[in-house]
């Protein structure tokens, strides 16, 4: 996802966090599949190297819970997938903070 993509992205994930009755299934499962993704390409891109990109990290890593809550979503309550929501969201503007100090350091890129 690009810069402009995340910055749209964002408000998407927090309008679903806040309205989860509003939100289908489908939808919820779809929104985690893309901010693990999201997440994933950021780390890539910062070259994050505590946690592998390969979503290998276990339990405890956000992108490894994002995708097996998307998988198994019928299981988790409409607060329970809010409350990843928002932790994501959290996750995604610290890597994308992350990724910009990168860049202004590589001088711009």
């Amino acid at each position: 996802m690009t810069g402009e993509t995340v910055t749209a992205f964002i408000p998407e994930l927090l309008r679903a966090a806040n309205e989860p009755t509003l939100v289908t299934e489908m939808e919820r499962a779809n929104l985690l599949r893309r901010a693990a993704s999201t997440i994933r390409d950021y780390r890539i891109e910062i070259d994050y190297s505590d946690t592998p990109a390969n979503d290998s990290g276990g339990p405890d890593d956000i992108v490894y819970r994002l995708n097996e809550m998307a998988r198994r979503i019928k299981q988790f309550s409409a607060t329970e997938v809010s409350e990843t929501l928002v932790e994501a969201i959290g996750v995604i503007r610290a890597a994308k903070i992350l990724l910009d100090a990168k860049h202004e350091v590589e001088g711009g890129e």
